[in-house]
C-alpha cells in the first residue's frame, strides 16, 4: 500500500512538472510571437508665407506628454502633432497619416492648391504668387494626401518660387536622430518592445 501510494504521488508529480514545462512553453512561444505595433517615427517640414517662416510659436501647437502614448487612435492628434516645442519635428504615432491630418491637427488646412493658417488663407496663383511643395529635394504638385513617411523632409512655400529651394535648405533634418533615440522625458522613440513587455502581452489572455 505504502509503495502504491508513492507511486501516485510521483505521478501526481511528474504530472505538475509536465503541466508545469508545457505553460512555460506556451507562454514563451506566445512572447516570441507578440506582434509589436507601436508606431513612432519623425518629419521635418516648414512653412514659408511670403518669404517669413511659421515660428509656430503658441503653446497650443504643442501636445501634452500624454499624447504621445495615448492608446486613443480615435482621437486625431493623438495620431500625428508636435511636442517639446519643437516647432520643425513631427511625431506620427499610427498608420496612413497625411500632411493634410497633420496641418489639420494645428487648426490650419493644406489643399493642394492652398494654405489655410489661422489667420489667413493662401491660394496659389493668386496676387501672382505661388504655392510650391519641395519633399525631400524634389518639386511636387500633390501633397496634402500625401502619407507622411519617416524623416521626410517637407516645404511648403508661397510667395516668390524662386525663393523656395533657399528656404528648404533651412529645415533641421533632424528627423533621423529622433528616430534613433528615446524623445527626451517623452515618447518612448522607435524602442522595441522589451523581454518584459512582450511577456506581459503573453500572459495578457484577453488579447
Amino acid at each position: 500500500m505504502f509503495i502504491k501510494n508513492l507511486n501516485k504521488k510521483r505521478a501526481a508529480c511528474f504530472t505538475a512538472i509536465g503541466v508545469m514545462i508545457g505553460l512555460c512553453l506556451f507562454v514563451g512561444l506566445r512572447a516570441a510571437l507578440v506582434q509589436d505595433h507601436h508606431t513612432h517615427y519623425h518629419a521635418n517640414f516648414a512653412l514659408f508665407i511670403n518669404g517669413e517662416r511659421d515660428k509656430f510659436d503658441n503653446f497650443t501647437f504643442y501636445e501634452e506628454v500624454q499624447s504621445c502614448s495615448a492608446d486613443d487612435k480615435n482621437n486625431p492628434k493623438t495620431r500625428v502633432h508636435m511636442h517639446d516645442n519643437k516647432n520643425s519635428t513631427v511625431h506620427v504615432h499610427d498608420d496612413n497619416v497625411t500632411w493634410a491630418h497633420f496641418f489639420a491637427n494645428l487648426d490650419y488646412a493644406l489643399l493642394d492648391d492652398a494654405v489655410q493658417t489661422r489667420k489667413d488663407l493662401f491660394v496659389d496663383e493668386e496676387d501672382g504668387k505661388q504655392l510650391t511643395f519641395i519633399l525631400n529635394g524634389k518639386e511636387e504638385s500633390s501633397i496634402a494626401n500625401r502619407v507622411i513617411q519617416s524623416e521626410d523632409a517637407l516645404l511648403i512655400n508661397y510667395g516668390d518660387q524662386k525663393q523656395a529651394e533657399e528656404n528648404y535648405k533651412q529645415i533641421e533634418h533632424t528627423a533621423h536622430e529622433s528616430n534613433t533615440k528615446p524623445d527626451p522625458a517623452s515618447c518612448s522613440g522607435s524602442a522595441s518592445l522589451t523581454l518584459g513587455d512582450r511577456f506581459k502581452r503573453a500572459l495578457d489572455f484577453t488579447n
